[in-house]
This record gives structure tokens, C-alpha cells and sequence, in this order.
């Protein structure tokens, strides 16, 4: 087995792995994240309302560019029975167009608008914090 044959066939187990591994982090990092808004006081409802308005977007955009990118990958795994020739263009082609139609998907879901800003004294922490200060709870009382 050739050195390019070996590194056709090789190449898109590492880049799944490369994927899982992303994917993962990417969780982690989000479960970290959850747990430290916890901490704060925040509610579960605060969290999920925090998520649902990150996700914005088109999936579709998302699941074309998987699926592209998919159907590439078959294709050059196929066609590389054949040997290495022009012929693995064939399968490139669509897998790199995937790649990039997922990363496009990824650079421009950017946060999402926020209907309301926050005033720039309003205090850091959860609702609780914010909820003692409402109250008068850190007040004097009147003599």
C-alpha cells in the first residue's frame, strides 16, 4: 500500500475523530458554563431562555452543508479504489464545498440581538442579587 493510498483512507477517520473531539469540547465547555450560571443563582428557565435565544439561525443551512459534505466523502472513498487520479476530484469537490458551507453556518450565527440592554449599573449575579437590591434589603432602617 502506497503512502497516498494509506493517507486517502486514513484522512477521514482523523477528521471524524478531529469532529467528535470538537464536538465534545464543545459540550463540556457549555456544561461548565450551566453549572457556573447555577452557581449564580440563575433558574433552569433563565438558562433554557439564555440557550433558545443563542440558537438562532438557519439548521437547514447547517444540515445542507453536513449533507454535502457527507455525500463528498462517500464518493471519494469510493472512487479511491480506483487508485489516485483526477478522478477523486469527484468526491473533494462536494466534501470541501460542505466543509464550507458548515463553516459559513458556524462564522455568521453570531449571538443573538438582544430586545433589551441592560443598564450599566445593574448589579452582576443572579436574580436573587438583583432581587435584595429591589427589596430595600441592604437599606438602613429609618431611625
Amino acid at each position: 500500500m502506497t503512502l497516498p493510498t494509506l493517507l486517502i483512507i486514513l484522512a477521514p477517520f482523523v477528521l471524524i475523530l478531529m469532529i467528535l473531539g470538537f464536538i465534545t469540547l464543545n459540550r463540556y465547555i457549555a456544561y461548565k458554563e450551566r453549572v457556573a450560571l447555577a452557581q449564580l443563582g440563575f433558574s433552569m428557565e433563565d438558562i433554557a431562555q439564555r440557550e433558545a435565544a443563542q440558537r438562532h439561525g438557519n439548521r437547514g443551512v447547517l444540515w445542507g452543508g453536513v449533507i454535502t459534505a457527507m455525500s463528498g466523502l462517500a464518493l471519494l472513498l469510493g472512487l479511491s479504489t480506483l487508485g489516485v487520479g483526477a478522478w477523486l476530484i469527484g468526491g473533494l469537490l462536494p466534501l470541501f464545498v460542505g466543509l464550507g458551507i458548515i463553516l459559513i453556518y458556524f462564522m455568521t450565527s453570531g449571538p443573538a440581538p438582544h430586545k433589551e440592554e441592560a443598564p450599566a449599573d445593574a448589579p452582576l449575579g443572579g436574580p436573587e442579587a438583583q432581587k435584595g437590591e429591589r427589596d430595600g434589603d441592604d437599606e438602613c432602617p429609618a431611625p
